[in-house]
């Protein structure tokens, strides 16, 4: 009788497909796992696939207005804030309508990352715009991304669809800012617990020597 190799042979199936899904689970969980909003305090949010921190939702503004407001940030003792791409590949734009953005709600795969806003939507927040790490996220606001459409029109992402849409600059959308890398709140140096530890002595002893 001939025997054939590998998982040709009836005695081998069954553990290489035992094998095949143990692997399918581990890279499935090792990609779910990886794939999170990580909260690192002070309004400050870390996405560990985009590789960028948001900060926390901000009021409407016009679409100049809202890169200005971005620019200006200081936050986790950095500045360098933007809007978020609509697409990382154009950035700043101009992105025209004849190539419009990836639609995230149809792209699930890698390609959905270069839409900043659209990853947020579909994939952070499963389409759903309510996160308590959000707790200023307006669900049916649209919000500004930094991709410009042309010189009188920028891009921006509905929030009650989920959808890239453009619009003239001089109109009020929401503003969101993010800002590469893992941005954390900028810890208060020890000299000034200590300083602050002497000053609440100094008022105690204060206190006692009045009374």
């Amino acid at each position: 009788m001939f025997k054939t190799k590998d998982c040709e042979e009836n005695q081998m199936k069954k553990s290489c497909l035992f094998g095949t899904l143990s692997a399918a689970i581990i890279i499935f969980l090792s990609t779910a796992t990886s794939a999170a909003l990580i909260d690192n305090g002070g309004g400050l949010i870390y996405d560990d696939v985009l590789e960028i921190t948001w900060s926390q939702p901000s009021t409407q503004r016009t679409w100049d207005e809202a890169n200005t407001w971005a620019s200006g940030l200081m936050l986790g003792g950095v500045s360098g804030w933007r809007l978020p791409y609509i697409s990382v590949l154009s950035e700043a734009g101009p992105l025209p309508s004849s190539t419009p953005p990836i639609d995230c709600r149809n792209d699930g795969g890698p390609d959905c990352e270069d839409n900043e806003l659209g990853y947020m939507y579909v994939k952070n927040l499963g389409s759903n715009p309510v996160s308590s790490l959000f707790p200023s996220l307006q669900p049916d606001g649209s919000y500004w991304s930094g991709t410009a459409e042309s010189l009188d029109n920028a891009w921006f992402l509905s929030f009650s669809t989920g959808e890239s849409l453009f619009g003239s600059k001089t109109s009020i959308g929401y503003s969101w800012a993010v800002h590469a890398g893992n941005v954390s709140p900028v810890p208060i140096p020890a000299a000034v617990w200590l300083f602050g530890s002497g000053l609440i002595g100094l008022i105690s002893m204060a206190r006692r020597k009045k009374a």
